[in-house]
């Protein structure tokens, strides 16, 4: 072979190995630029599919519906002979200790009546005063919340013996005997629990339970005010609801709830990064966790990566 053959055939051979390297770093730079398509793709397909959204803050509480008897200081006065009574104050209206009520209309002639305690004078009696005097929780069944109001026409004569009117002590807090069915109830009830009563929706106030009794699948309450409640002045039977405790913190899905090295958490976002924050878990009801550990306007992943 000649030397210029030689030569050629040299060449030539480089001229293979370099379109062959030309071809192997296209296709190398080829696979970079598909795999960082690739990466960025799925970040931002990942991010796009997100549901971020402002921590809530909150409260979640234990609650249950029951049946309430009002229970009040009621001085209920009786008609000592047949007649009638003419009140000369207004139903409802504060009277002090000796203040003149009205008259007893009988055959002898007029009696005044004058007040024997002061509180709030009530002309509408309802004919239960004198069973819910002295209530014993330990002999009432559920009965007592079906008995049957009597109201007393104010234009009717009355015997002796008959309730006319009735004085509340309206400085005596107003207490509620609370009944409610066993299988209401999935959580603790203590004695001297504070409970928050509501009526119609309504919040009434903060009471105390200052006796109970759980039996027979049943709970009986007596939840206490911490004053009168004017609402229920004229209430005997009542429909309320109860929350037993009450917690407040902030509000997330039980679903965003992550583990990492032990800790539970949540992934909140900042931009376009997101970092995992441990969080204290409360209470948690109806696949809703009340947490400690995140702060106002946390931008939380509700739907985080597993």
């Amino acid at each position: 072979m000649s030397r210029r053959m030689a030569r050629l055939e040299r060449r030539d051979k480089r001229m293979s190995v370099i379109r062959v390297g030309l071809l192997l770093g296209v296709c190398i730079l080829a696979l970079g630029i598909i795999y960082r398509f690739s990466v960025n793709t799925i970040s931002t397909i990942s991010k796009l599919s997100r549901d971020i959204k402002v921590v809530e803050y909150g409260s979640m509480e234990d609650k249950a519906s029951g049946k309430a008897v009002v229970l009040n200081k009621e001085d209920v006065v009786l008609a000592e002979s047949n007649g009638h009574f003419e009140n000369i104050v207004k139903e409802q209206e504060k009277i002090s200790k000796g203040a003149l009520l009205g008259y007893f209309v009988n055959a002898q002639g007029q009696i005044p009546i004058r007040a024997q305690e002061s509180g709030t004078f009530i002309r509408k009696i309802d004919g239960l005063e004198q069973v819910f005097q002295n209530i014993d929780l330990q002999t009432v069944t559920p009965e007592i919340y079906k008995y049957k109001t009597t109201q007393v026409k104010e234009d009717q004569p009355v015997i002796a013996g008959q309730p006319v009117f009735k004085i509340v002590d309206s400085l005596v807090p107003t207490r509620l005997l609370v009944h409610f069915p066993q299988n209401s109830i999935n959580f603790d009830v203590k004695l001297e629990q504070q409970v928050k009563v509501l009526m119609g929706g309504k919040e009434l106030g903060n009471a105390t339970i200052t006796n109970m009794r759980q039996d027979s699948g049943e709970l009986l309450l007596i939840v206490q005010f911490k004053g009168f409640r004017d609402e229920l002045l004229q209430q005997r039977f009542v429909d309320v609801d109860v929350a037993f405790d009450s917690s407040s913190g902030y509000l997330i899905p039980e679903k965003a709830l992550v583990e990492s090295d032990g800790k539970k958490g949540i992934y909140c976002s900042n931009g376009e990064d997101i970092s995992f924050k441990p969080v204290t878990i409360v209470k948690t009801k109806d696949n809703i966790c009340l947490v400690e550990g995140l702060k106002q306007n946390d931008m939380i992943v509700t739907n985080p990566p597993k």
